[in-house]
């Protein structure tokens, strides 16, 4: 590879967390044995989460090859926590075990950060895969209208969700992990958000135009995409996001050194209050959620937060509670083929 000579190369510790992906974590290992980036220069953690399928005797086969932890069933972040607690290289990355990436993904990383020491991440598109590894999309952030191609302070992007905050197209420097470890452990939902938007708030990032991996969408995906076609889970998982940016908000506060001049915190409240909003009116709690409404606009929001906060108004206003998981849908579709792009 270019730059440094292979003596030279950082080590780079890559975690993966899984909880019965059995059937998926071989391929994920597999993955990571193609890597062009030498293999000496790189640890593999595998954090078993308790898991009660497979995955056990599935591990069994990579022996020496990588290092495993076993620990009973915490959540996705203690799993996490307990793989970076164990991290040695110089550059710390995640691989979703139900995930895959491009046999030059850690060398394209690696080369990003030797370019440009000033980044404390690099991420990257990924593909969009089924169950069985079929294609649904080629690339997931055109496809759902992420925006694409930015680097330097994007911290504000990350908050409004411009930019997609997956766990297997994000790499970090550790000194940027160490400033945000440990992960709350009592956060449910959104640790690759949490993670990735508390980094930016103190670093730049690079952005790798390349896809360099595969994120596979299936029924377990603990994402804002669960509990899209029921009205209780929809309910609890906006109540978990809602939560975990509350969390955010607290630690980045926290901070004294976080710029306020590249770091915009009225963005993340207003997300929170948008699920706070949702929550309410799916629990049946309606006139809560209204009450919530002028929140959305606070903190001078710009026209795409203006437009999201006005649909947010009108569904907590008209919307029977059983019509928002066919209005997401609808909005994911229509993003999807950028006819919307707020």
């Amino acid at each position: 590879m270019t730059g440094p000579t292979q003596k030279k190369l950082p080590l780079v510790s890559v975690i993966i967390p899984t909880f019965n992906n059995g059937r998926f974590i071989g391929s994920a290992l597999e993955s990571l044995f193609r890597q062009t980036y030498p293999g000496e220069r790189r640890e593999i953690i595998v954090v078993d989460d308790g898991s009660t399928d497979n995955t056990p005797e599935a591990l069994k086969k990579y022996g020496q090859n990588i290092f495993q932890i076993h620990q009973q069933h915490r959540g996705i972040a203690s799993a996490r926590n307990t793989g970076i607690s164990h991290a040695r290289g110089e550059i710390i990355t995640f691989l979703d075990s139900d995930d895959l990436w491009y046999e030059e993904r850690l060398q394209k990383v690696v080369e990003r950060f030797v370019e440009n020491p000033r980044a404390g991440m690099v991420y990257h598109p990924v593909e969009l895969i089924d169950s069985e590894g079929n294609t649904i999309v080629h690339n997931f952030y055109y496809a759902f209208g992420y925006k694409e191609e930015i680097s330097g302070w994007v911290a504000n992007e990350i908050f409004s969700g411009r930019i997609y905050c997956g766990g297997s197209s994000f790499a970090f420097r550790k000194a940027i992990i160490d400033r945000i470890y440990p992960i709350p452990e009592d956060i449910k939902r959104g640790v690759d958000y949490y993670m990735i938007a508390f980094s930016s708030c103190f670093t730049e990032a690079e952005y790798i135009l390349d896809i360099l991996g595969k994120y596979r969408f299936h029924g377990n995906n603990i994402s804002m995409w669960a509990g899209r076609n029921n009205r209780k889970d929809l309910a609890a998982v906006n109540k978990d996001f809602a939560y975990m940016r509350g969390k955010l908000l607290e630690q980045i506060i926290g901070f004294q050194d976080v710029d306020a001049k590249k770091v915009d915190l009225n963005i993340i409240r207003r997300r929170q209050e948008q699920e706070r909003i949702f929550y309410h009116t799916l629990d049946g709690e309606r006139v809560k959620g209204i009450k919530r409404i002028p929140s959305l606009f606070k903190g001078r929001p710009d026209h795409r937060d203006l437009l999201r906060g006005m649909a947010i108004c009108f569904m907590a206003l008209f919307i029977p509670a059983f019509g928002f998981s066919k209005l997401l849908k609808l909005y994911e579709n229509l993003k999807r083929l950028q006819i919307i792009k707020f």
